[in-house]
């Protein structure tokens, strides 16, 4: 199994589930009440650690009794946490509101937490990890850590997921080998299939393998000649919660490139195992024997 550093951010998620999506002003009774941890690099820490792979998340952790509990469920699930700096401060909250009808999920996040600094990037361990992936976020200070790996690896891999749209978040983008774009990133760029985005993508970053995830139709990915590889979506019989999917999927195609897997393979896992998970509450058990 590989060695991966997972570098980004980890919250604690407060997730209510309730039958409707309500209106505004409206009162109405949750149907359960769930804390887990999560935010995009922890979540996918979580799932890789499940493969069996050894899963090193890189992220500021608080101070406060709601992040240590954070750090034992990292731990008791098999995440390492040795580089992660403890900033004073409370723990970055998303509170989730899970339609239980469709498994939309709604999120108000709030953070007083510091980003990530370059500074705190184990550099001279950087030849212990055989994969490297960045959330696309805080982008100064991701770009100084990307060119310090590109720098001193040796053949290692760099994804990176560009989700939301950041102010200079296309320089990251020659700084990978593979990028994960979300469906809410092509959106905002103006497409609205996953093809055509990535085709006008490729004029930024010759040579990447680029993947757009498109929810439930599937996803779209692109290899390094530029030839499309679309793979349509494992749909569950009941679609029950879909937090955290995209970090499922991201976990999905890390794993089959790590592990050696053509596109067209990595594509194909990674779409059944976001399947699953929106099939599932949380991420236990996501890995089949």
């Amino acid at each position: 199994m590989a060695r991966i550093l997972i570098t980004g951010v980890v919250t604690r998620d407060i997730i209510n589930t309730v039958d409707h999506y309500p209106a505004e002003d409206e009162e109405i009774r949750a149907l359960s009440q769930e804390t887990r941890p999560g935010g995009n690099a922890a979540n996918t820490a979580r799932v890789l650690a499940q493969y069996g792979h050894e899963a090193c998340f890189l992220g500021t952790i608080a101070t406060d009794p709601a992040a240590n509990a954070l750090l034992e469920t990292l731990h008791r699930e098999g995440v390492d946490t040795r580089y992660c700096p403890r900033l004073n401060g409370s723990v970055p909250t998303s509170c989730i509101t899970l339609n239980r009808q469709n498994g939309s999920r709604t999120i108000i996040h709030y953070r007083d937490l510091p980003e990530l600094s370059a500074t705190d990037f184990p550099a001279d361990a950087i030849e212990r990890f055989d994969w490297f992936h960045f959330e696309g976020r805080n982008i100064p200070e991701t770009r100084k850590m990307l060119k310090t790996v590109r720098n001193r690896r040796v053949d290692q891999g760099i994804s990176v997921e560009i989700e939301k749209p950041r102010e200079q978040i296309e320089s990251l983008f020659p700084l990978a080998d593979v990028l994960l774009f979300s469906r809410a990133f092509a959106a905002s760029q103006g497409f609205n299939n996953a093809a055509d985005f990535l085709r006008a993508v490729r004029v930024q970053s010759p040579g990447n393998i680029l993947i757009c995830s498109w929810g439930e139709a599937g996803a779209t990915g692109m290899d390094a000649t530029g030839n499309i590889v679309e793979q349509e979506a494992r749909h569950p019989p009941k679609v029950v919660d879909t937090v955290a999917a995209g970090d499922v999927f991201n976990a999905g195609i890390i794993h089959a490139f790590s592990s050696g897997l053509t596109l067209p393979e990595a594509l194909a896992h990674a779409c059944e195992l976001a399947g699953r998970k929106v099939g599932q509450d949380g991420l236990d058990d996501l890995i089949l024997p």
